[in-house]
């Protein structure tokens, strides 16, 4: 996902570094800004996958400090491990679609410049 995104953003870059008036800055919008409804999707799901990973951890901690049960500390570890990269994931995602909402407000001022 990461190498979608990043691809993504450096194929409007170089468009926007382009300074043709002729250029159809109205399609290139819709066609970034299904883009950006597809990454939003995804963002909105890894969100959830790494609330329920970190609702299942701490369920882990709770039964391992009431338990006391060494298996329960491996499991803990090893949800840890996860949530840790399902965490860096989500905020690659994040600060991605961020970047996305700006370059989508660069094509408008570029749409807007068209039309004055």
């Amino acid at each position: 996902m990461k190498k979608t995104l990043n691809q993504h953003t450096i194929f409007i870059e170089d468009i926007l570094k382009n300074k043709n008036d002729n250029f159809d800055w109205k399609a290139l919008g819709n066609f970034h800004r299904a883009q950006i409804g597809f990454f939003q999707h995804e963002r909105l799901i890894h969100l959830l996958v790494t609330l329920f990973f970190a609702l299942i951890f701490l369920g882990s901690v709770m039964m391992q400090l009431t338990l006391n049960s060494l298996g329960f500390l491996v499991i803990s570890a090893i949800l840890l491990v996860m949530l840790g990269f399902y965490i860096r994931h989500y905020f690659i995602l994040e600060n991605g679609v961020q970047k996305l909402y700006q370059l989508d407000r660069e094509i408008s001022k570029r749409l807007n410049k068209k039309f004055q």
